[in-house]
């Protein structure tokens, strides 16, 4: 008999040993999983919470499209501490024109689409109902290359329309519903700005998301057209998608150098404007998370070690009351691996047990929060428990009932057979 042999059958007489005496110890066992099972279901409810919380938020940034630069006044990361806010009010708003000069430099050959967007707010009327304090995007067309665009009904505007500043608008699902609840609002007009509009596409609901990312509740124009209604040229901000097949951050350096090349900055003057990538802040987000992680962790771990504690006194316990046993044991040859291998196995089949059980809980509260997100709000969130945090969860509680049981079993592989078969 080899010696993988031996330990497998040591380690699976032992499982068969500790199942026995957990059976017949019901009420303890019970207890003793109780903590494991609070401290697993905190643990991963935390990581689960984390999880879907930054996959929510990292597809609704990345909505916006892949290798896209906003070139904005304001920079989203706060531009830190040396660059006081006031100064970015003082920056000059990007405008239309900026487009169009940028288009006529070599750096738009890194480019796959160029569009200039800003927003205005405004009540939507039609017929007898009205929607209050839209939002009113206005973009280019070549908006459609940079984001993706699902519609529910209708299309969303051609060139010459973006070119002409035809008054027509593509609307959101929650729009439509507030407009027009029982026609078709397509080809209908509308009223916005005290102008009217022709309603030529409704996007498809998105649902809400944490950072309010999608159109539900939106109208969006061609730019030419909002800047008429509006009076305002200026004030919003150019949008970049750069190939696929080229270094997003080096052209970001370019970009950065023709901006300065237009804006006639001198070396000596900082940037009057802000390169902001959605990949960085997608990274940001990133790092962001993996700190609220490593808070959960702690918070969980804390709870893991009280449940830890309970199964080592159950542990310590359980050796007092087979102290006999154990002589008897060691009397008739086991040695103290055995004996220790006996007890560890124990301790870890009670940990699993309510790390089990703490991941069957925190299962059912993630479905019945989903039934109750979906039923009573109108949002895409999701909690998803993920295979890793299972992984997790079943580790941590191997790992609490090893250390638990450690000090109990290595007492139990210690005692002395005459001293022990003595005891009562």
């Amino acid at each position: 008999m080899n010696k993988w042999t031996l330990y497998y059958r040591l380690v699976n007489e032992s499982a068969k040993f500790a199942v026995q005496s957990l059976l017949s110890n019901k009420l303890r066992s019970f207890l003793s999983v109780i903590g494991i099972t609070i401290g697993i279901f905190l643990v991963i409810l935390v990581f689960t919470l984390v999880d879907s919380l930054e996959a929510n938020i990292k597809n609704s940034v990345q909505s916006l499209g892949k290798n896209v630069i906003y070139i904005d006044k304001w920079e989203w990361s706060g531009g830190g501490s040396d660059y006081p806010w006031w100064e970015y009010l003082k920056r000059p708003d990007s405008n239309l024109e900026e487009l169009k000069t940028l288009k006529q430099y070599p750096v738009n050959h890194f480019f796959e689409a160029l569009s200039y967007s800003y927003s205005s707010r405004s009540t939507i009327k039609h017929d007898n109902n009205e929607v209050e304090d839209v939002t009113v995007d206005g973009y280019t067309y070549d908006f459609v290359k940079i984001e993706e665009i699902e519609l529910e009904k209708g299309r969303f505007f051609n060139p010459y329309e973006d070119q002409n500043g035809l008054s027509v608008a593509v609307i959101g699902a929650n729009v439509a519903k507030g407009l027009a609840t029982d026609e078709d609002i397509i080809g209908k007009t509308i009223t916005a700005f005290g102008k009217p509009i022709k309603v030529i596409g409704v996007f498809k609901f998105q649902g809400d998301n944490l950072i309010n990312i999608d159109f539900d509740d939106k109208m969006v124009v061609p730019i030419r057209f909002l800047e008429y209604a509006t009076g305002k040229k200026g004030g919003g901000k150019l949008i970049i998608k750069v190939k696929e097949n080229v270094n997003e951050i080096a052209v970001n350096e370019e970009i950065r150098g023709t901006m300065r090349t237009i804006r006639k900055l001198k070396p000596s003057q900082d940037d009057n404007f802000s390169l902001n990538r959605i990949s960085f802040l997608t990274e940001t987000i990133g790092d962001f998370f993996k700190s609220v992680n490593k808070f959960g962790l702690v918070i969980g771990l804390f709870s893991l070690l009280v449940g830890g504690f309970g199964v080592a006194n159950i542990m310590f316990v359980s050796v007092k009351e087979r102290t006999a046993i154990i002589g008897i044991q060691k009397a008739l040859g086991a040695k103290n691996e055995f004996i220790i291998i006996q007890f560890l196995t124990e301790s870890v089949l009670l940990s699993v047990m309510g790390g089990i059980i703490g991941l069957l809980i925190t299962f059912g509260f993630s479905m019945l929060l989903n039934v109750i997100i979906e039923s009573q709000f109108e949002s895409n969130f999701r909690l998803l428990v993920t295979k890793e945090n299972v992984l997790i969860g079943l580790a941590f509680s191997t790992v609490i009932g090893l250390l638990s049981g450690f000090i109990p079993a290595y007492k139990a592989g210690q005692l002395q057979p005459v001293e022990a078969m003595r005891s009562k």
